[in-house]
């Protein structure tokens, strides 16, 4: 969770967060999943309640690096991780693939898999520009 140019000392943090009470414009640039889930779930906090904050967004880049984030997921999603893996409940050398036992699948389009939390990453930051966009600045 160590972020390599930033870290908030004064607040005992090891990166730099976004919370409901301030607004760091380096806590997007984030490239660790659980500070950058964080500072998303409270930017969408923020952008539906203040003004300020949707107008210091447009002006500071960081309605760029929302719209960047998403950018990223649509062209090149991550693939799934074995929770596992997450966790450590198994070496990072062994993969188990999970098996699925269907009689018979129902035909369904195919979508690339994708990682679930880079999905609610996504998620959390179009909402923030939904909330900049329909509510202004």
């Amino acid at each position: 969770m160590r972020e390599g140019n930033f870290s908030f000392t004064s607040q005992g943090r090891a990166s730099v967060c976004i919370t409901a009470q301030l607004y760091d414009r380096r806590a997007l640039d984030a490239t660790s999943a659980l500070p950058l889930t964080n500072s998303l779930t409270h930017l969408t906090y923020l952008t539906s309640t203040s003004p300020r904050i949707r107008e210091i967004l447009t002006v500071d880049g960081g309605l760029e690096a929302l719209v960047r984030m998403l950018l990223e997921f649509c062209t090149r999603p991550p693939p799934p991780e074995n929770p596992r893996h997450f966790y450590g409940l198994i070496p990072p050398g062994q993969d188990i693939a999970y098996r699925r036992v269907e009689a018979q699948p129902p035909p369904r389009p195919h979508f690339p898999p994708f990682s679930a939390p880079a999905a609610h990453r996504f998620s959390l930051a179009f909402q923030c520009v939904v909330n900049v966009g329909v509510r202004g600045s």
